[in-house]
């Protein structure tokens, strides 16, 4: 018998060193290239070769090229305890990874061979532990490897610069043409470090989870972006009142410790529960504890938006999905996912944020989505929203109990970006800024770590405002309560009010002003390239400053460089539905910047002017047709919703749906069976059939059934509680008040009912109408009612 040779007895599976060069092909952005050497540099830190010397400041440092050039190249070094020869060697090996997906956040080998090979053909890795006399590197060329047909590269070696010096080096060289030309441009380094200062944002600020960094790309330092919100770290606890709820916060934290659970390190897969033995690898020696825990936050943001909203999920503090929204803010129930948030906003927008962190779960290989097949994946969900829809109602419905997680919270006090109904206080119960414009141009500042805007003083002025003006019927946009203890402005200190003399005595106090934070802001002209730093104040009528004392309002500089703006709002000439005291000071500045041109030699027309700062800082006046066709919608289908808790039993809520006429049923059946309704009876019996009801079909249930709506139900005007002793009267009286609204509601209905693309060239004292039967619909309580 011949005798069978090694090479005979086994296949030799070591890949050729070409599939080094194909790694590159897969898709990764630059910034995610870099995140593969930070997270690795994140591990270090967090497992130190010398545990009773941990990392003092620790440090990664980025060297971005800055032009197209051929010695072009990326540097990324770190100050962590480096790595023997041994480790080094297995790290950079294609396919290797000395991590689970569970307990460390780096993948060092098939993440590091993909991030180098998409970015260049040349790889250099030095590194070194303190207790190491040298450096100790290696040279990854992917030309060479592919010639010689093997992986072996030798090592490499450098004297050390400093004794005790430690830490990893990583370069890039040979960089592509594409990735050259990409980095050459500044506006793609500026996006990096924003992209960076996103992900890394836990870990980049103070007592950062689980550990803090320094950042830097390019010698600049790169800072955290963090969410802008109510409370929180940055002010006081911000709660609002509930009628189901009690108070809620608008911070919510997020802290569960879950059942430790056994984890096979072998397999990569969490054990079924009482398991001891891995059922793919059918052993127990790679089974090991793991500890699971789901922690964090979730808030309100002070500005609405249609992209900036969602919930941030993390992995040992690098977020892996930034802005989650479909597996938080979609009802999953069957074939045809429904949207829960924002469903409100006719712009879609919202400002529900987050940031919740599972370190516990798998992530995929690109480490830019967690794995929804992980059943830590299936717990944290429940965790932050519950079982069940978020709508109350519809939970109830399909028989799910109490929910006290903290996106259903939230959802309850602060689905809304709107107040309904605008009376004192609504603005607060929301926490909402009218003027999201403000609010947006604010957060800017706040993101730039402008001191005077990381609390959240400023918004909640504006807020304050708000309210204030719905105190007193007719008072004009700007007006607020006096006060009689003096304003003190978040940026210069004003103070109003009289001061007795040195002797005590008491001298005459300066006429009242009320500081109007809606209008004190910084405005720019492009045209002109003007610049005002605008501080607006309330005065009364007479005041001397104004012009001849008779005037209705004054702009003028002050020796700060500060522009004061004083207006009387009672003045006669904002009894006007065409001038409010912005369209005053947009007017005053537009003045203002055509005259300067005019100085200059190089004159402006006023118009363009005027019409450029009414596009910038007056957008929440226009008659939006997008935005007016959806508040229609909104007020007509929380109408339609109100008839369930309006009629108290089924069989009452049938018997109305029985006297439907037939096509009217047949209408309600069809768009129920249009959104895949699996059981329309049950919406029948809880009277949420008329959410499904067109709108004129809605109008005329209305009309035959004005006391459902009446009286408290949907709106406090009344109807049925009208007593007169004469029945003329008293028939007169329900009808006028079924006119009034049967109005309202038509104008509602066409608004809803037309095309936006049509509203478009609806006339302006058309949209005007509409606009305020939507004002008059809002359920506001009336004098007089119970």
């Amino acid at each position: 018998m011949s005798r069978v040779s090694d090479s005979e007895r086994e296949f030799d599976l070591q890949p050729d060193p070409r599939i080094l060069r194909m790694l590159g092909e897969i898709s990764l952005v630059q910034w995610r290239c870099l995140a593969e050497f930070i997270d690795n540099s994140v591990d270090s830190f967090l497992s130190p070769v010398d545990s009773a010397t941990p990392i003092r400041e620790p440090r990664i440092s980025i060297t971005l090229p800055t032009s197209d050039a051929s010695g072009a190249k990326i540097t990324v070094r770190d100050n962590g305890p480096g790595m023997t020869p041994d480790v080094l060697e297995k790290a950079v090996r294609a396919g290797w990874s000395g991590n689970d997906p569970i307990s460390k956040l780096g993948m060092f080998g098939m993440g590091f061979n993909i991030a180098t090979a998409r970015l260049g053909t040349v790889t250099s890795v030095w590194t070194t532990t303190r207790n190491s006399h040298e450096w100790c590197g290696l040279e990854i060329d992917f030309d060479r490897l592919v010639v010689q047909r093997s992986f072996r590269t030798p090592r490499l070696y450098r004297p050390k610069a400093v004794p005790d010096e430690h830490g990893t080096e990583v370069t890039v060289q040979k960089l592509k043409p594409e990735q050259r030309q990409w980095f050459a441009k500044g506006t793609n380094r500026s996006r990096i470090v924003k992209d960076l200062g996103r992900v890394y944002s836990s870990m980049l600020r103070t007592n950062g989870v689980p550990v803090s960094f320094e950042l830097t790309v390019n010698n600049g330092a790169v800072r955290g972006r963090e969410h802008c919100i109510w409370g929180g770290d940055l002010g006081p606890d911000r709660i609002v009142p509930t009628g189901r709820y009690g108070d809620v916060s608008a911070y919510q934290v997020i802290e569960t410790t879950l059942p430790a659970r056994d984890f096979c390190t072998r397999c990569w897969q969490w054990l079924p529960p009482n398991d001891e033995i891995c059922p793919e690898c059918d052993s127990s020696a790679t089974v090991v504890v793991r500890q699971r825990r789901v922690h964090g936050w979730l808030g309100i943001q002070r500005y609405v938006s249609a992209s900036e909203y969602g919930i941030d999920l993390l992995r040992h503090g690098r977020k892996v999905e930034i802005g989650s929204k479909d597996d938080f803010f979609v009802w999953k129930d069957g074939d045809v996912p429904e949207d829960e948030y924002p469903i409100d906003d006719p712009r879609h927008r919202g400002r529900i944020v987050g940031e919740v962190h599972i370190d516990h779960c798998r992530v995929s290989y690109m480490k830019d989505r967690f794995d929804r097949n992980d059943p830590a994946w299936e717990e944290m969900i429940h965790i932050v929203r519950g079982r069940g829809p978020l709508r109350p109602d519809r939970a109830a419905g399909e028989g799910y109990g109490s929910n006290d997680s903290p996106l259903y919270l939230l959802f309850q006090a602060f689905r809304r970006n709107s107040p309904k109904p605008k009376v004192a206080g609504c603005y607060a119960r929301l926490l909402m800024v009218p003027d999201n414009e403000s609010a947006e141009e604010m957060a800017g500042f706040f993101h730039n770590g402008d001191s005077r805007y990381l609390t959240d003083d400023k918004w909640w002025a504006l807020v304050e405002e708000a309210d204030s003006a719905l105190l007193a019927p007719g008072r004009g946009e700007g007006e607020t309560e006096r006060r009689d203890e003096g304003f003190v402005d978040g940026d210069t200190d004003v103070e109003v009010g009289g001061r007795p003399t040195d002797g005590g005595s008491a001298v005459l106090e300066p006429p009242a002003r009320e500081a109007i934070p809606s209008l004190t802001r910084e405005y720019r002209d492009d045209v002109t390239d003007q610049r005002w730093n605008v501080h607006a104040f309330s005065v009364a009528a007479g005041d001397p400053a104004l012009v001849g004392g008779s005037g209705p309002w004054v702009l003028t500089a002050t020796a700060a460089g500060v522009h004061e703006f004083l207006v009387a709002t009672s003045h006669l000439v904002f009894r006007s539905a065409t001038l409010t005291a912005l369209d005053a000071l947009l007017a005053e500045l537009a003045w203002q910047s055509t005259d300067f041109a005019r100085g200059g030699g190089q004159p402006a027309r006023y118009a363009n002017v005027l019409a450029q700062l009414r596009a910038r800082y007056a957008g929440s006046m226009a008659l939006d047709p997008v935005l007016l066709a959806g508040e229609a919608s909104s007020v007509l289908n929380a109408m339609a919703s109100s008839l369930a808790s309006t009629v108290p039993t089924a069989a009452d809520r049938r018997q109305l749906f029985g006297e439907l006429q037939l096509a009217d049923q047949e209408a309600i059946l069809s768009r129920m069976a249009a959104r895949a309704v699996a059981n329309p009876q049950a919406l029948v019996d809880s009277g949420r059939f008329l959410e499904f009801a067109p709108r004129q079909m809605l109008l005329r249930f209305f009309e035959s059934h004005p006391e459902l709506f009446m009286d408290g139900h949907f709106w406090d005007a009344r109807y049925a509680t009208i007593d007169y002793e004469v029945p003329s009267p008293l028939m007169e009286a329900r009808m006028r008040t079924l006119r009034h609204y049967s109005g309202l509601l038509y104008d509602a209905a066409w608004l809803a009912e037309q095309d936006t693309g049509d509203l478009v060239h609806a006339t302006r004292a058309r949209l005007l109408r509409a606009a305020l039967a939507l004002e008059l619909l809002t359920p506001t309580p009336v004098a007089g009612s119970s």
